[in-house]
């Protein structure tokens, strides 16, 4: 495991320190591990949202519009 040193406002480490004092987190390691996460975790998703709405702009989408057509799509590709 790798360690670094960060520097913080001390009004976001005053929060951090009251979240864990509250149970919320393990330690400051735990808090900062799962902060990264959840942010790798959105902007994973963040870039597949821009790149279907780029699709989208290029015509390269296709609204379905109804059940039969959900399914149709869901077939092929399932298959």
């Amino acid at each position: 495991m790798n360690t670094i040193n960060i520097s913080l406002p001390s009004q976001l480490k005053g929060q951090a320190d009251s979240l864990i004092s509250h149970g919320y987190y393990a330690s400051f390691s735990d808090l900062v591990r799962m902060a990264l996460r959840k942010v790798i975790t959105e902007n994973h998703y963040d870039i597949l949202a821009k790149e279907a709405l780029r699709d989208h702009r290029l015509g390269k989408s296709k609204t379905l519009r109804t059940k039969k057509e959900i399914d149709t799509f869901l077939d092929a590709v399932m298959t």
